[in-house]
């Protein structure tokens, strides 16, 4: 009797280890997602001069961060750069759909996204969970970008997503 209960001792042990290890977790949530810190300081400024993020709450399952950039030359006279990062906490992710615009594509680390393109912007939306196990683990981040020159909006908010793409659950 008393090996029996050891055994389940040890598999239970084993198992948490090995979850640990994986850096998998029973309660990884989306809301574990900062998008203020998604992106490095010397990861923003590879995209351009971004400081000074605003955090806002979107009522009570989203949350955003706001940066403008701020480089001046050659933007003076035209619309300053803007990146939009928002974590959508109970959002399941649904695959592209091609009837409402948007186009479908994976990051450098395989994770699926979706992407849509308006006259002013391009937003870029992946799972927070890159293969999600429960029915729990819904979310989304967004990755929006605004740049004087919208042909550089959906290269730019891509490759954004390759940076923060391995970062996620």
């Amino acid at each position: 009797m008393t090996h029996r209960r050891r055994g389940g001792r040890t598999i239970a042990l084993i198992s948490a280890v090995g979850i640990l290890m994986s850096g998998c977790s029973f309660f990884a949530t989306s809301k574990s997602v900062n998008p203020c810190t998604v992106l490095t300081e010397s990861e923003l400024a590879s995209f351009g001069d971004y400081r000074d993020h605003t955090r806002s709450r979107i009522g009570k399952n989203a949350t955003r961060c706001h940066w403008l950039n701020h480089t001046t030359e050659p933007y003076q006279t035209t619309l300053r750069p803007q990146l939009n990062i928002t974590v959508n906490h109970k959002v399941r992710y649904r695959p592209a759909d091609p009837d409402q615009g948007q186009r479908a594509g994976r990051t450098a680390s395989g994770r699926s996204f979706k992407e849509r393109e308006d006259d002013r912007t391009c937003t870029v939306t992946m799972p927070v969970f890159k293969e999600p196990s429960r029915k729990k683990q819904t979310g989304t981040i967004d990755i929006t970008v605004a740049m004087p020159n919208p042909t550089q909006n959906c290269p730019t908010a891509r490759k954004m997503a390759d940076v923060v793409a391995p970062k996620l659950h």
